[in-house]
């Protein structure tokens, strides 16, 4: 989706690629600083692939995404008040074309990060609640430093799920939330349509 400019939408590509969850007897915190460096190495070593195989590259970067986001969850939030109104088939529907257009967007621009690097600070005092985490980063390009926060649940699984980021004052989910109620708007409230422009603006 054309929502933020590029250096959000780079931004956003590297808080969540910083998360690789897997397991549940480490906090988010120490989840996001332990495989921090093995995310920046594959950055470096597949962009020779996007260009190769873009369709592979894309496949690739699916596969790491799908266990770390909750895009359902995600996706249900976006849709806000029209989520209770949508039918199973309308859900699922938008639940599949939101994260295609999240994926689409990072695969094109997660080989433009190679020099970058990500400062997870580290929590002042204990999270509140131990299936929930607030965790705060730095962003740092060769150009520009940007503050980041990621919301993050434990699942029934018991594996950490980024269902919110706000980058450098972008808040994505509300942002998101707010690109769905203007289609919605625009196309009298149709929900099949708003999925079918979401899909093709991507």
């Amino acid at each position: 989706m054309k929502i933020f400019s590029r250096k959000i939408y780079l931004s956003l590509c590297i808080v969540i690629t910083s998360i690789q969850i897997s397991a549940s007897d480490l906090s988010a915190h120490e989840y996001a600083s332990k495989v921090h460096k093995e995310i920046i190495e594959i950055i470096q070593t597949k962009d020779d692939l996007f260009i190769e195989d873009p369709k592979k590259f894309t496949q690739e970067i699916s596969d790491a995404f799908s266990p770390i986001v909750d895009f359902k969850r995600i996706a249900r939030n976006v849709m806000g008040k029209y989520y209770k109104n949508a039918s199973e088939v309308q859900r699922d529907e938008f639940s599949k074309a939101f994260e295609s257009s999240l994926l689409d967007t990072y695969s094109g621009t997660l080989v433009e990060f190679k020099d970058e690097k990500i400062i997870v600070i580290p929590p002042n005092s204990p999270e509140k609640y131990k299936d929930k985490a607030k965790v705060k980063i730095e962003i740092i390009t060769s150009s520009h430093s940007y503050p980041g926060t990621y919301s993050m649940y434990l699942d029934k699984e018991g594996k950490w799920k980024i269902i919110n980021i706000v980058v450098n004052g972008i808040n994505l989910g509300k942002t998101f939330r707010s690109q769905f109620y203007s289609l919605m708007k625009k196309n009298e409230e149709n929900i099949d349509l708003v999925i079918d422009q979401w899909i093709a603006s991507v």
